[in-house]
């Protein structure tokens, strides 16, 4: 059996109050990071670029730059886009 999870993104409004977007992509990889070290399988991200339930000037971290991103951080989880839309 293999098991995996989500990373806060923002769009969800899970990372407010972290300071600025710096931060709070800090906080987003450090929380994969402990993702990785607990031996889960997988990271999972969503394609939000905007807040839910109602639109704030929040940090989102889109699907394709962020998994870039903790590709070079992670070393053996595996990463993935639950959806990707081509029309944004």
């Amino acid at each position: 059996m293999k098991f995996g999870c989500f990373t806060p993104q923002g769009w969800r409004m899970d990372l407010m109050n972290l300071g600025d977007g710096f931060q709070q992509y800090q906080k987003l990889k450090e929380l994969t990071l402990e993702i990785e070290r607990l031996e889960f399988d997988s990271v999972w991200l969503y394609d939000h670029f905007h807040t839910v339930p109602h639109a704030k000037p929040e940090a989102t971290f889109e699907v394709w730059s962020t998994t870039a991103a903790l590709a070079e951080a992670t070393s053996t989880i595996r990463l993935g886009q639950m959806c990707g839309c081509n029309f944004y």
